[in-house]
């Protein structure tokens, strides 16, 4: 009989229950011999600890521990009660997280039939309608934590990709508001057609029917010069199709002087510049081409400033080195920000212009000195300007502000050239920058930069992230020199020593356990929550790994 999961189902006991089954299969005693083969036919005759966790994982029907393990997560993650289940539910599209969502939807389908809100955010087309039959006034309440309406949970909800025109068409014949919104804690309305493009810093995707939603909320009556889905717009790719649909809407609403009159708001900043201006920023900003062009081409000011650095979008092309931005900018009337000192002559280095850069430095020498330029560079990827500035003179071990170098940048910005720059003229491989304390090789790992990680590996010592990478040579190397290494400690809440961050492969992480105890790792170092390496790598079912610390703490 296959052996049935709950919320209180435990890794760590089954972990433990797998030790003694193995216990007493090498004891030899009958039953235990019988329940492996009745779980696992073609099991070893001589099983490990991982055979006997596979048997007891084919127990309650999973293909692999590995399997069961997420099983057990996937349990905990949905909730251990209704209540709590269905609160994810609701609110996965605002602060939650769609995938589990959607897991619990699939185990537990009849939370959609919950209420009217989990009907619209689930898709339950048939129970939408029912309970709209019995009580029309419903389309009109708010409801759930979030105090949304039910067509707030339709447009913000990423569950459903079929039902969503429908049931929102029922909920507004029925009353509901479209022009319904929320503050999200920061005095920013976010509104019912804001949820069906959503976008944003997270860059959260838009509705599966984001383009039909949109197109019958403003029907209705939903305002289409909605400012906070104009500024997530424009904070995800050069692509200008959202704006291009929400002006459509206020052309035939007669409503698009609202984009070019301050008066009519904006989406961000303390200076008073209109909508259209605003968003030019941000795409010059962003170096979003497109975007740009489409913006100049509906009346935006090529002369105006980028709110959030108080600077012309211009001067801020010049300085980032965006020459086809500048070109776009002049060819619709900008005038040239005239630039001076460092501001020029970063300018000049990242545009490529070596002969301004050199008559810059022989005006005024001192600016080679800056740390700006070369930073800007690195960040921008641009490698041609940081081989003319190292050639200039600039200093690779020149700091900017918190500490950050020019590798660190370059690491960011995924630009292998750039980095073997820097390195080639000094950069320090290991140096630790004061906001997040990270090295240019951490910076690699956690910024998504796995080739630039990779050519980092073999020169740094920064056994954290060469022992989370699995770097196990370059890691056992670093320590047979500098064994303090192995207890080096960062102020770091959850992992302040090497052993608290292994990597995620439990047969790596066993490698790089062993190396770091080998060179004196302290198994029992707690961090700020009171919780022990051991503690974190059984949370991982790292068994094996866990064995060898137990085992330096409690020798045999």
């Amino acid at each position: 009989m296959t052996r049935v999961l709950t919320p209180r189902t435990s890794a760590e006991k089954l972990r433990k229950e797998a030790k003694r089954w193995l216990k007493a299969v090498r004891a030899a005693e009958a039953d235990a011999k019988r329940r492996l083969t009745a779980a696992w036919p073609t099991a070893p005759a001589e099983p490990g600890l991982r055979d006997i966790q596979h048997a007891l994982a084919r127990e309650f029907g999973c293909e692999s521990w590995t399997a069961l393990r997420q099983a057990i997560d996937e349990l905990a993650q949905t909730g251990s009660n209704r209540a709590d289940r269905l609160d994810r539910l609701l609110r996965h599209g605002w602060d939650g997280d769609t995938g589990i969502a959607r897991r619990i939807l699939r185990l537990h389908p009849d939370l959609a039939r919950h209420s009217l809100f989990a009907a619209a955010v689930c898709g339950d087309l048939a129970e939408v309608r029912r309970r709209l039959a019995r009580d029309p006034k419903a389309a009109t309440r708010t409801g759930g934590r979030l105090d949304w309406s039910a067509l707030a949970y339709v447009t913000y909800g990423r569950l459903d990709a079929e039902n969503a025109c429908a049931i929102a068409r029922l909920l507004l014949d029925a009353g509901a508001d479209p022009n319904f919104q929320f503050d999200d804690g920061w005095g920013s309305p976010f509104k019912i057609l804001t949820g069906a493009i959503w976008l944003g810093e997270n860059a959260h995707p838009s509705h599966a029917s984001a383009d039909e939603l949109v197109d019958l909320l403003v029907a209705a009556g939903a305002d289409p010069f909605d400012l906070q889905a104009l500024y997530n717009i424009g904070c995800v790719g050069p692509d200008p199709h959202w704006y291009e649909v929400l002006w459509r809407h206020c052309e035939a609403e007669g409503t698009t002087h609202k984009w070019s009159d301050p008066a009519a708001g904006r989406p961000g900043g303390n200076i008073e510049v209109n909508t259209l201006d605003f968003l030019l920023g941000r795409a010059v900003e962003l170096n979003h081409l497109p975007r740009a062009e489409w913006l100049l081409e509906h009346g935006a000011n090529a002369d105006t400033l980028q709110v959030f650095r108080n600077q012309s979008v211009h001067a801020l092309a010049q300085m980032s080195g965006y020459r086809d931005m500048l070109a776009l900018l002049e060819r619709n009337g900008a005038h040239p920000a005239v630039l001076e000192g460092v501001q020029a002559f970063q300018a000049a280095c990242l545009s490529g212009d070596e002969a301004k850069a050199r008559a810059l430095l022989t005006a005024d020498s001192a600016l080679i000195e800056r740390p700006e330029p070369l930073l800007a560079a690195a960040q921008f990827g641009n490698d041609r300007a940081v081989a003319l500035l190292l050639s200039l003179g600039a200093a690779a071990r020149n700091l900017g502000e918190d500490g950050i170098s020019p590798l660190h940048r370059a690491a960011q910005s995924g630009s292998l050239k750039a980095v073997d720059l820097l390195v080639a003229a000094g950069a320090d491989v290991d140096l630790h920058e004061r906001r997040w304390n990270g090295t240019p090789l951490s910076w690699a790992v956690m910024m998504g930069q796995p080739h630039i990680a990779e050519r980092l590996a073999p020169l740094s010592r920064d056994a954290r992230t060469l022992g989370y990478m699995g770097q196990t040579e370059r890691l056992d190397a670093i320590l047979r020199e500098m064994p303090e290494q192995a207890n080096a400690t960062l102020p770091d809440d959850e992992g302040p020593t090497p052993l608290f961050v292994l990597p995620g492969d439990p047969d790596v992480a066993v490698k790089v356990t062993r190396i770091l105890l080998a060179h004196g790792a302290d198994a029992q170092r707690r961090n700020a929550h009171g919780r022990t390496p051991i503690d974190l790598a059984r949370d991982q079912d790292f068994h094996e790994a866990v064995d060898l610390m137990e085992a330096t703490i409690n020798p045999v």
